[in-house]
């Protein structure tokens, strides 16, 4: 990781840094291969990843830009100006410019993320509003995430959580990134243990904080049941809390907020969900043509008077579709690759919680039901950023899984175009990496699977010979018994 850092401190093209991180996972895979860890190595183990992680602390966030973001929003919020309200290139911020804003992406868009994570904006644009206080956090949550997960384990507890702790890709995505997605991942893993040890509100409450730094501790809500309505409740509060300042983002800009926007357009890095998408797309433009709609759009006439009712709200879905010069006279005419990706996100979405509430009926125990429910979310959701893993790898450690492990490796290949990026300002991804990324992936499920059918089989087979074996057994005993037996009712119990 030192050399991950040196490059980073040179200003090396980020295809350089991100080989120097695939080579870490060469040392890292014989960690994961080696056995389990004595109390004393544990804490050798974390001060390792100190170590490691604090020249990536201080150095460039060489891999993304989104750090000056979680600047600008604390400094704008230190000034007394509501994140929520501009984007950063109003006009009405023009005095607060400084260095970070110069950095920030998207920058016609107003801030997506909730108020808990404005809260750490703010206390590190006050502790001395730098990169370096922003990262020194997120490592610091990052220790603490490997201190949980030998909690979390079922077993091989402390090997489990030098696994975490000495991962490349939650090292670099903390220290030198500055991620926040750390802290999702600790406080949905915090969560997941309240819940196994039948902890409801305080699962609850864990969920909710997940939720105030990003919207994923929502996955959660069906894994609480009807045992734990309470902390079911208290989540759900908590996320809804989360979610109405980003409703009315961007209303003193007159734009779009940036929770609209990321949920309409931004995809990328999308493995499963780019196939079923051009599935759709190309189901609705069959309609569309049975309607006669312009090339690659598609009518939705049931949903007219609807449209009608909301149109120029902040209901309006096309609002964030077309511009001022795109408008057409028909409201109930999409793009049919617009009307496609919707639609797939709310099956997706609807299926991941329709999945928790399953594995929550049959008693899946919380830690197992949590890591599917996000490595599927995740599997199929239209954006993915290698951070994103972060929600995943604790619990995927905490279960011994396999296929978030190898997509914590092969999601590198992400950062593909990022040398483009950063010359053209062009983002183009190749779909043979994208194919050797999910590829490697779903190999990865598959050997999974193929274990736990042959564990299963084992054990199918074990207890059928077992069951057997009694049988005869029983034969013989009752054969001793005699024909008749008396019981005496003073010793008789009801």
């Amino acid at each position: 990781m030192w050399a991950v850092a040196g490059l980073a401190y040179a200003d090396s093209a980020p295809s350089r840094v991100v080989i120097a991180l695939a080579l870490a996972f060469l040392p890292y895979a014989l960690v994961a291969l080696g056995g389990d860890l004595t109390p004393r190595s544990l804490r050798a183990v974390l001060g390792l990843a100190l170590v490691a992680g604090l020249p990536l602390v201080f150095a460039p966030p060489t891999l993304s830009d989104d750090v000056f973001r979680f600047l600008w929003d604390g400094h704008v919020s230190l000034a007394g100006v509501d994140p929520y309200r501009y984007a950063p290139d109003d006009p009405a911020l023009a005095g607060l410019r400084d260095a970070a804003w110069a950095q920030v992406n998207h920058r016609q868009i107003p801030t997506i993320y909730p108020p808990l994570a404005q809260l750490l904006f703010v206390a590190a644009a006050a502790l001395g509003h730098g990169k370096a206080v922003i990262s020194a956090l997120a490592l610091a949550a990052h220790l603490g995430v490997a201190a949980l997960v030998a909690k979390l384990a079922p077993t091989h507890r402390l090997r489990a959580a030098s696994l975490y702790a000495l991962n490349p890709l939650a090292l670099s995505e903390s220290a030198l990134a500055g991620h926040l997605d750390v802290f999702v991942g600790l406080f949905l893993a915090a969560a997941v243990l309240a819940l196994g040890r039948r902890r409801g509100v305080w699962a609850g409450l864990w969920a909710g904080l997940a939720s105030g730094v990003k919207l994923v501790g929502l996955v959660l809500l069906p894994l609480f049941g009807a045992r734990h309505r309470r902390g079911m409740a208290l989540a759900a509060l908590l996320g809804f809390a989360a979610i109405v300042p980003l409703l009315g983002a961007g209303r003193g800009s007159g734009v779009a907020g940036g929770l609209g926007q990321y949920a309409q357009h931004w995809q990328g890095n999308d493995g499963p969900h780019a196939l079923l998408e051009a599935g759709l797309t190309r189901a609705f433009e069959a309609v569309g043509e049975a309607q006669d709609a312009p090339a690659g759009h598609v009518h939705l006439t049931f949903l007219r008077p609807a449209l009608t009712a909301v149109s120029g709200s902040l209901l309006d879905p096309r609002a964030a579709l077309v511009g001022e010069k795109k408008q057409t006279p028909d409201v109930s005419d999409f793009e049919a690759r617009t009307v496609a990706g919707l639609l797939l996100r709310a099956l997706v979405v609807t299926f991941v919680f329709a999945l928790g509430a399953i594995l929550t009926r049959r008693g899946v125990p919380p830690l197992h039901a949590a890591r599917s429910v996000l490595l599927v979310g995740l599997l199929l959701a239209p954006q993915i950023h290698p951070w994103y893993l972060l929600w995943l790898l604790p619990l995927e450690v905490a279960t011994g899984g396999v296929a978030g492990m190898v997509w914590s490796a092969s999601v590198l290949l992400a950062y593909a175009p990022l040398d483009a990026w950063q010359a053209s300002r062009h983002w183009v991804e190749q779909p043979l990496l994208l194919l050797v990324e999910y590829g490697l992936v779903l190999l990865a499920l598959g050997f999974e699977l193929g274990m736990f059918l042959g564990v299963f089989g084992a054990r199918s087979s074990r207890g059928n010979g077992g069951a057997r074996a009694g049988v005869r057994a029983e034969d013989v005993d009752l054969s001793r018994r005699p024909r008749s037996t008396r019981v005496d009712p003073s010793t008789a119990r009801p």
